[in-house]
């Protein structure tokens, strides 16, 4: 109980200010190459999973992306079919700081930087009313620990809820990939796929040359009738 109520007035406290230092520049050569790698791997990750299908024009949404490191990855590979790519990420807590005073909002703004109609949304998946050709969602929250242990209140925690929207606003013949961590939350994943009755694909253990995780993540691939 003491640590929902200290989440909820940190959180409160930081969508209320949003201070953050501004115009964040990565300096560090070590965490640049890290970055790149890490791109590489989203590209890599997406490639095997999503089917390509030609369009001229597509929108696409990141569910969670934080501070978006990995946007450039996500916006090259889809680049690669779609003429016009609409690219969107959403984060609840896009106004958390970093030990430099830098917010996940200002951070984002230069993984972003160049990248066309690539939007980053600071809000609640559930206040999203476009529709989506493909959905992308990296380690969502589906227990209750790391929810709270990453600082959000309790209040927000529903994932049968968001993962509802999330089909909701998928468009038809439209894919969404979902990536979980460990096989306790893959488990939890599937149950609430099935008790929902969402077709899915389970595609199995995520592996790329480019990066390694300390634990095994699993993918799932949904594709709306």
């Amino acid at each position: 109980m003491f640590q929902n109520i200290k989440n909820s007035i940190d959180f409160f406290i930081r969508n209320t200010t949003k201070f953050s230092r501004k115009n964040f520049q990565e300096k560090s050569e070590e965490k640049l190459l890290h970055n790149y790698l890490e791109n590489l791997y989203t590209y890599d990750v997406l490639d095997k999973f999503i089917i390509k299908i030609p369009y001229d024009k597509a929108r696409i949404l990141d569910i969670g992306c934080k501070n978006w490191f990995y946007a450039k990855g996500e916006y090259n590979f889809f680049k690669t079919f779609i003429k016009n790519p609409f690219l969107d990420g959403v984060e609840i807590d896009a106004y958390r700081l970093y030990c430099n005073f830098y917010s996940r909002f200002e951070t984002a703004k230069f993984y972003t930087k160049g990248l066309t109609n690539t939007n980053y949304i600071a809000g609640n998946l559930l206040e999203i009313k476009e529709n989506y050709n493909f959905i992308i969602w990296i380690l969502p929250f589906v227990s209750i620990e790391p929810h709270r242990y990453w600082g959000l209140p309790e209040k927000f925690f529903m994932p049968e809820k968001l993962l509802q929207h999330a089909y909701k606003i998928l468009k038809h013949n439209g894919q969404m990939l979902i990536i979980n961590q460990g096989e306790k939350e893959t488990l939890i994943q599937k149950q609430m796929l099935d008790k929902l009755r969402i077709k899915y694909e389970e595609k199995g253990i995520v592996k790329s040359e480019f990066m390694e995780y300390k634990n095994n993540r699993y993918a799932f691939l949904i594709k709306k009738d």
